[in-house]
Protein backbone atom coordinates (compact mmCIF):
# COMPACT_ATOMS: atom_id res chain seq x y z
CA UNK A 1 0.00 0.00 0.00
CA UNK A 2 1.30 3.72 -1.23
CA UNK A 3 2.01 6.11 1.28
CA UNK A 4 -0.94 8.67 0.50
CA UNK A 5 -3.25 5.19 0.52
CA UNK A 6 -2.10 4.48 4.23
CA UNK A 7 -2.44 8.10 5.44
CA UNK A 8 -6.09 8.17 3.74
CA UNK A 9 -7.10 5.13 5.48
CA UNK A 10 -5.70 6.12 8.89
CA UNK A 11 -7.92 9.27 8.98
CA UNK A 12 -10.76 7.95 7.73
CA UNK A 13 -10.64 4.74 9.86
CA UNK A 14 -11.87 6.24 13.24
CA UNK A 15 -14.69 8.12 11.02
CA UNK A 16 -15.92 4.55 9.83
CA UNK A 17 -15.63 2.98 13.17
CA UNK A 18 -17.38 5.48 15.28
CA UNK A 19 -20.42 5.36 12.47
CA UNK A 20 -20.39 1.61 12.88
CA UNK A 21 -19.95 2.01 16.82
CA UNK A 22 -23.07 4.13 16.86
CA UNK A 23 -25.33 2.26 14.76
CA UNK A 24 -24.78 -0.64 16.82
CA UNK A 25 -25.35 0.58 19.67
CA UNK A 26 -28.47 2.28 18.34
CA UNK A 27 -29.55 -1.24 17.13
CA UNK A 28 -28.69 -2.82 20.40
CA UNK A 29 -30.77 0.33 22.69
CA UNK A 30 -33.91 0.10 20.09
CA UNK A 31 -34.33 -3.44 19.41
CA UNK A 32 -32.48 -5.72 21.90
CA UNK A 33 -34.04 -6.18 25.58
CA UNK A 34 -30.99 -6.66 27.75
CA UNK A 35 -31.20 -8.52 30.55
CA UNK A 36 -30.66 -6.93 34.65
CA UNK A 37 -27.27 -7.31 36.46
CA UNK A 38 -27.56 -10.84 37.81
CA UNK A 39 -25.07 -9.09 40.95
CA UNK A 40 -26.75 -6.19 42.08
CA UNK A 41 -30.51 -8.22 41.47
CA UNK A 42 -28.48 -11.10 43.74
CA UNK A 43 -26.63 -8.95 46.18
CA UNK A 44 -27.82 -5.19 46.03
CA UNK A 45 -23.82 -4.03 44.65
CA UNK A 46 -23.11 -2.45 41.64
CA UNK A 47 -20.55 -4.33 39.60
CA UNK A 48 -18.10 -2.85 37.40
CA UNK A 49 -20.38 -2.61 34.51
CA UNK A 50 -23.07 -1.39 36.34
CA UNK A 51 -24.43 2.08 34.51
CA UNK A 52 -21.91 1.20 31.19
CA UNK A 53 -25.47 0.86 28.95
CA UNK A 54 -26.65 3.90 30.21
CA UNK A 55 -24.28 5.88 29.99
CA UNK A 56 -23.87 4.64 25.98
CA UNK A 57 -27.33 6.04 25.49
CA UNK A 58 -26.68 9.45 27.23
CA UNK A 59 -23.32 9.21 24.97
CA UNK A 60 -25.69 9.09 21.91
CA UNK A 61 -28.07 11.81 23.35
CA UNK A 62 -24.77 13.79 23.83
CA UNK A 63 -24.64 14.35 27.62
CA UNK A 64 -21.63 13.61 28.54
CA UNK A 65 -21.86 14.40 32.27
CA UNK A 66 -24.61 12.13 32.62
CA UNK A 67 -22.75 9.69 31.07
CA UNK A 68 -20.01 10.16 33.41
CA UNK A 69 -22.27 10.09 36.13
CA UNK A 70 -23.29 6.61 35.46
CA UNK A 71 -20.14 4.85 34.62
CA UNK A 72 -17.03 6.79 33.44
CA UNK A 73 -15.47 3.80 31.63
CA UNK A 74 -17.14 4.53 28.83
CA UNK A 75 -15.81 7.60 28.47
CA UNK A 76 -11.99 6.81 29.92
CA UNK A 77 -12.04 3.95 27.14
CA UNK A 78 -12.74 6.18 24.47
CA UNK A 79 -10.36 9.37 25.86
CA UNK A 80 -7.63 6.19 25.84
CA UNK A 81 -8.34 4.86 22.41
CA UNK A 82 -8.56 8.60 20.64
CA UNK A 83 -4.50 8.78 22.73
CA UNK A 84 -3.58 5.40 21.41
CA UNK A 85 -4.47 6.31 18.18
CA UNK A 86 -2.16 9.06 17.66
CA UNK A 87 0.79 6.90 17.37
CA UNK A 88 0.10 5.05 14.10
CA UNK A 89 -1.33 8.61 12.72
CA UNK A 90 2.02 10.27 13.64
CA UNK A 91 3.87 6.90 11.99
CA UNK A 92 1.80 7.32 8.81
CA UNK A 93 3.26 11.12 8.62
CA UNK A 94 6.83 10.22 8.99
CA UNK A 95 7.31 10.47 13.02
CA UNK A 96 8.79 7.07 13.61
CA UNK A 97 9.94 8.00 17.20
CA UNK A 98 6.29 8.61 18.90
CA UNK A 99 5.74 7.05 21.59
CA UNK A 100 2.01 7.46 23.21
CA UNK A 101 2.11 8.37 26.63
CA UNK A 102 -0.54 5.98 28.05
CA UNK A 103 1.60 2.78 26.40
CA UNK A 104 3.30 2.05 30.06
CA UNK A 105 2.55 -0.50 32.65
CA UNK A 106 2.87 2.10 35.23
CA UNK A 107 -0.13 3.63 33.59
CA UNK A 108 -2.45 0.51 33.14
CA UNK A 109 -1.89 -0.18 36.78
CA UNK A 110 -2.69 3.44 38.01
CA UNK A 111 -6.21 3.12 35.82
CA UNK A 112 -7.44 -0.58 37.07
CA UNK A 113 -6.41 0.85 40.76
CA UNK A 114 -8.35 3.30 40.29
CA UNK A 115 -11.30 2.07 38.55
CA UNK A 116 -11.19 -0.64 41.42
CA UNK A 117 -11.22 1.64 44.13
CA UNK A 118 -14.21 3.57 42.42
CA UNK A 119 -16.35 0.59 41.49
CA UNK A 120 -15.77 -0.25 45.06
CA UNK A 121 -16.63 3.18 46.69
CA UNK A 122 -19.75 3.95 44.68
CA UNK A 123 -21.69 0.48 46.85
CA UNK A 124 -21.49 2.44 49.65
CA UNK A 125 -21.33 6.44 48.77
CA UNK A 126 -24.86 6.85 46.47
CA UNK A 127 -23.91 10.16 45.28
CA UNK A 128 -21.26 8.31 42.88
CA UNK A 129 -23.93 5.26 42.29
CA UNK A 130 -25.65 4.82 38.99
CA UNK A 131 -28.90 6.69 38.70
Amino acid sequence: MNNTRRKIWICVLPFIIAVGCILTAWFVINFVTLPDCMLYKFTGFYCPGCGNTRAVIALLHGDILLSLRQNPMIITAIVCGVILYTEPIFKAFGKTNYRSPIRNYYFLYIMIGIFTVYCLVRNFVPAIAPI
